[in-house]
């Protein structure tokens, strides 16, 4: 009897005593090999495998506008681990004088333990003026409810307003921060364009956009990251007074994003965030509806100030055009823009389906599987599988294609 056909005897003998079923000689080659064996134990895994240790489903969080429209809405979805907590959603403050911040995006999603949460703070918007006299007629117009007004402070770009006002709502010391460069680039590319248009138009506007990136630390000693993108737009109008021209700011904070977690894992929150970023999803059901609201409140603004002076007049019908087309440019930039945070966050692989779809996944991860309803699962374990292992129907997908 020959070596072969004796080891082949012995595997099958110790394969009938135990309890898994025997592999399956599929090449006949009188060998049952490694790759053999390891079918037959993908199949009947004898391993517990645990989530969040062997394996990481992501499911999308939908952040819901309840009240906005006629019925509630999703406005938009992100992938979470599956395992986390969330809050918040879309508010809106009525009465807010400020049109923009009326519609509050706030949403916190944190882990079972509490060492990681995810934080989206809500759109800010502010103005200014460079000509003292105007400045004084503003911040007096502010103090009468009759005008809408957003807030009054000077022009910032998007590091001044991580290491100011956003650092004091997370909460956070700003231990450094940088310009963003890769998103700056994509803003900048999109201005350009925009500020063409506005100058074939007539229009005295121009787009001034900005992105940054900053490494937190909290009081209690846990660390993080924040990003944060402002679009700063900057109109010019005649002086009546004086002669010539002063400038008239228009700056919104777009996007407000921090990730908190324990000190000395941040490349891990660029991961989680770099993916968060790159599965954003917002409803276009709903941002039309946002979209039409602002021009109506645009267009109502447009016809209260014509009962005014020439000087507010000017500024008014500036300040609602700008505020109109800061939400269009948000919306229409928003999936670049989050491309471009990816990219320099570098914590994200493409994926592929079968059907020609593709994902972007947090990096690491050697296996992935989708379903239907937007979940996905993650793992290193090459013994894992997730329609045998949770007995559900997943489909594999290949990695950068």
């Amino acid at each position: 009897m020959s070596h072969r056909l004796l080891a082949y005897l012995a595997t099958f003998y110790f394969l009938a005593c135990s309890s898994a079923p025997a592999p399956v000689d599929s090449d006949g080659d009188g060998v049952i090999s490694a790759e053999e064996q390891a079918a037959v134990a993908a199949q009947q895994p004898t391993k517990k495998f645990v989530e969040g240790k062997d394996y990481l489903v992501l499911q999308r969080l939908r952040v819901m506008d309840p009240t906005g429209f006629e019925r509630p809405m999703e406005a938009y979805s992100i992938l979470i681990p599956k395992s986390w907590k969330s809050q918040g959603g879309i508010t809106w403050q009525v009465g807010h004088p400020c049109m923009v911040e009326a519609i509050r995006n706030r949403v916190t999603a944190s882990s079972a333990d509490g060492r990681y949460a995810l934080e989206i703070y809500p759109v800010q918007q502010w103005e200014w003026w460079d000509d003292q006299l105007m400045l004084q007629t503003m911040v007096q117009q502010q103090q009468n409810p009759v005008f809408r007004r957003c807030p009054i402070q000077q022009p910032m770009d998007a590091a001044q307003f991580l290491q100011g006002p956003m650092a004091q709502e997370m909460g956070a010391q700003v231990v450094k921060v940088e310009p963003n460069e890769e998103v700056g680039a994509v803003l900048r590319q999109q201005a350009q364009a925009a500020n063409q248009q506005f100058q074939q138009a007539g229009v005295n506007l121009e787009q001034r956009p900005s992105a940054a990136l900053a490494t937190l630390r909290f009081p209690d000693g846990s660390g993080g990251i924040a990003l944060c993108s402002v679009s700063m737009q900057v109109a010019w109008m005649p002086n009546y007074v004086s002669g010539g021209q002063f400038a008239s700011y228009t700056c919104q904070a777009v996007q407000k994003v921090a990730v908190r977690c324990p000190a000395g894992e941040e490349a891990e929150a660029r991961k989680l965030l770099s993916s968060v970023l790159a599965s954003l999803r917002i409803n276009p059901e709903w941002a039309t509806g946002i979209q039409r609201m602002m021009n109506n409140v645009a267009a109502v603004e447009r016809t209260e100030t014509a009962k005014r002076s020439a000087i507010q007049r000017d500024a008014q019908n500036y300040t609602a055009e700008l505020q109109k087309r800061t939400w269009e440019e948000g919306q229409a930039s928003r999936d670049r823009i989050s491309e471009g945070w990816s990219q320099t966050l570098r914590g994200v692989e493409t994926w592929s389906d079968p059907g020609g779809g593709s994902i972007e996944l947090s990096s690491g991860y050697n296996e992935a599987w989708a379903r239907p309803d937007g979940s996905y699962i993650l793992s290193n374990d090459p013994l894992f599988d997730p329609n045998v292992v949770l007995q559900e129907s997943w489909n594999k997908l290949e990695k950068g294609r």
